[in-house]
């Protein structure tokens, strides 16, 4: 299994993951590039600066809701328009 299909199906059981967790799990240094596949894929992987217990900045990435934007764009085949849109919505604010 692939690090891009370890990490959505660990997302997909509801977790969230730092950047630091994912290098660690899935063996790979560039975690960025692992959620830019996926959202390329159409995965709606959403994320979120956070600030750990050590008062470390870092992003956290969790999976959502695709927005009726994202879906009505995919659905009617209109691949560009559906990944801007999930693009546009990628960066949520911080909980």
């Amino acid at each position: 299994m692939t690090a891009v299909n370890s990490l959505l199906n660990y997302l997909r059981k509801g977790n969230t993951i730092t950047t630091k967790q994912a290098r660690t799990m899935f063996k790979v240094s560039n975690v960025a590039d692992l959620v830019y596949r996926l959202r390329n894929e159409g995965a709606p992987i959403y994320t979120n600066r956070v600030t750990t217990s050590r008062g470390e900045k870092t992003f956290s990435y969790r999976l959502g809701m695709p927005s009726s934007a994202f879906q009505g764009y995919r659905d009617s085949g209109h691949r560009a328009r559906a990944r801007k849109t999930l693009y546009r919505d990628a960066i949520s604010v911080s909980i």
